[in-house]
């Protein structure tokens, strides 16, 4: 009879054990399928972010004293107007804003992702506002007609494309 239980609590200890893990092990792929279904829903959502372009060691050195060095490279961010910064992930899109001193000068209006679990912005459309006014911003090349998103010489008769600021109808974004 001793012998009958003890082995009627080993069966119900693995029993329990193996449920233990189950249980686990399913919730961890229901953690995972939830986690990569927000990254995926957050980088495809667009948001639209209005402020100016500021070289963010020295915003941070301005706003809270960190120290400088003399000879420090540019990391370029978005301060919004609401105080928020974002770091600029430098793509294709977003090149303009790295090598265009005119642009930092502006206040911007730039769409994009802010990436998952990031304060980093994914820029894919950038306009200028001026006295409540939004612009759009591109680069052009009157000789080709050639719209572009960063400037640099034309891609087709390499003469340098110019910067276009041009007011957005109100009824065509």
């Amino acid at each position: 009879m001793h012998h009958e239980q003890h082995r009627a609590r080993l069966l119900l200890a693995g029993a329990l054990v193996i449920s233990c893990v189950q249980i686990a092990i399913a919730a961890d792929r229901a953690q995972n399928a939830s986690s990569g279904q927000t990254n995926h829903h957050a980088v495809s959502r667009e948001t639209e972010l209005r402020g100016k372009v500021v070289c963010l060691p020295e915003e941070m050195h301005r706003v809270y004293q960190t120290d400088l060095p003399t000879n420090h490279e540019h990391i370029y961010g978005l301060k919004t107007t609401n105080g928020i910064y974002y770091t600029l992930l430098r793509t294709k899109l977003s090149e303009a804003l790295f090598v265009d001193p005119r642009l930092r000068e502006k206040e911007l209006l730039l769409t994009g992702n802010v990436l998952p679990k990031s304060q980093i912005f994914d820029v894919t459309k950038m306009k200028s506002i001026r006295s409540g006014v939004v612009y759009d911003l591109y680069y052009y090349c009157d000789i080709c007609a050639i719209r572009t998103v960063a400037p640099g010489p034309c891609v087709c008769c390499q003469a340098p494309v110019e910067l276009v600021e041009k007011p957005l109808e109100s009824g065509s974004q």
